[in-house]
């Protein structure tokens, strides 16, 4: 018998609205409401990670709701149901990160319209550098934000940053942007294996909730990037190091990195944090990548760290 975190982990919460949201293109995007019982604190506007989608967070979702905040998260373009972008559905491919800022501009601004407000930011690895970016372009829109273990720099493993960045740019400008990035590949057994788990999470059975979900829903699979989705990171990981930039955030920002970051670059997370004039970096004992699916002192951990920003808890990020 499930026990009941695992019950929460593969199911949506009884008061989920799942929502076929349009993009400004009409690109259709998959979209989550979530709102908890009595009168809610404000929303916690959730962002996940480059391959993940809205089930792999259920957990999540649920102590959000116990803390009284309403949810709002989404599929990004280009992976969950929201609709692939390139010939094979398991390419990991975008074009251009500032589409992806645009996508979640215009769904906060619904959001804005009919979510209880304040509106509170949590994002994860990807969707830390998609919410970085559109804190910066629009002051004023989120109260608070947390972000865990940000993708502020990628590991190209093994391939030298100059390197990978000039292949990108090159196979991109031959008409080669939509093909798999080199050693990169459709979803398959690498989803399953031990050096994939051990970079994610230490839990065995939330590693499992992914592939038990990809398994009642194979259109949820999405395996390596292109060559284009990587130059696009590359771009965009330059916006975020252009001057000034990052010096535009206004919103009180706590930066969550795992102890075992194997990821993502925690260097350059410390690098962006010092640029944050109201940021606070923290790292988690013992974490890996997704701290929010990891074993339960380090989730329980970030759980608490988050609880304490939004509330705006002495102590924690503040402006």
């Amino acid at each position: 018998m499930q026990t009941p975190s695992a019950s929460a982990r593969r199911a949506f919460p009884p008061q989920t609205e799942i929502r076929d949201w349009r993009a400004a293109d009409g690109w259709p995007m998959r979209t989550l409401r979530c709102l908890p019982e009595g009168a809610a604190r404000g929303t916690i506007v959730f962002l996940n990670g480059r391959a993940d989608f809205l089930e792999k967070y259920l957990e999540s979702y649920a102590a959000f709701l116990d803390w009284g905040y309403a949810v709002a998260s989404l599929d990004w373009r280009g992976q969950g149901m929201s609709g692939r972008l390139a010939d094979h559905p398991h390419k990991g491919h975008q074009e251009s990160f500032d589409t992806l800022v645009g996508d979640l501009a215009g769904w906060v601004e619904d959001l804005r319209r009919d979510m209880p407000g304040p509106l509170h930011l949590v994002a994860h690895s990807m969707g830390g550098h998609i919410g970085l970016r559109y804190l910066a372009e629009h002051p004023g829109a989120i109260r608070r934000a947390v972000l865990l273990a940000p993708m502020l720099g990628i590991r190209t493993g093994g391939i030298p940053i100059p390197v990978a960045r000039q292949l990108a740019r090159w196979m991109t400008g031959r008409g080669r942007g939509g093909d798999f990035a080199l050693t990169q590949k459709p979803h398959g057994a690498q989803a399953l294996s031990p050096v994939r788990q051990a970079a994610l999470t230490g839990d065995n059975e939330r590693f499992a909730d992914e592939i038990w979900w990809v398994e009642r829903n194979p259109a949820l699979a999405l395996g390596g990037v292109t060559w284009g989705w990587l130059d696009a990171a590359f771009q965009s990981l330059d916006r975020l190091a252009a001057p000034g930039y990052l010096q535009r955030v206004e919103t009180p920002v706590l930066m969550l990195m795992p102890e075992n970051e194997q990821v993502v670059d925690p260097a350059a997370a410390r690098r962006a944090a010092a640029r944050l004039p109201h940021c606070l970096l923290k790292v988690v004992p013992g974490g890996r990548h997704e701290l929010l699916r990891d074993v339960d002192a380090v989730r329980n951990a970030a759980l608490a760290e988050i609880r304490a920003a939004l509330d705006g808890t002495e102590g924690q990020a503040r402006g």
